[in-house]
């Protein structure tokens, strides 16, 4: 399930990131320097930075890892160390 809301976020925040509807306005400033549409485009990368995160934590699968006792030993295409 935490997939599935993962990738639903993923879709939401694609979306978002075509920010049409900041796009001609030049005169709003956030904090009194910044454009609208560039402080938008700075949460949108937040968010997408959090995303990425959530989905190292709960996507990423778990088999890939080498332990550290096989290490020595592991090559990654099956051949001889």
């Amino acid at each position: 399930m935490i997939r599935i809301t993962i990738f639903g976020a993923l879709m939401l925040l694609a979306i978002l990131h075509q920010d049409f509807w900041w796009r001609d306005d030049h005169r709003t400033l956030v904090f009194g320097f910044l454009p609208v549409s560039l402080a938008y485009h700075i949460g949108v990368s937040i968010a997408a930075c959090l995303l990425w995160g959530l989905a190292c934590r709960y996507c990423w699968p778990r088999d890939l890892e080498v332990a550290d006792s096989d290490a020595e030993t592991y090559t990654p295409h099956g051949g001889r160390p």
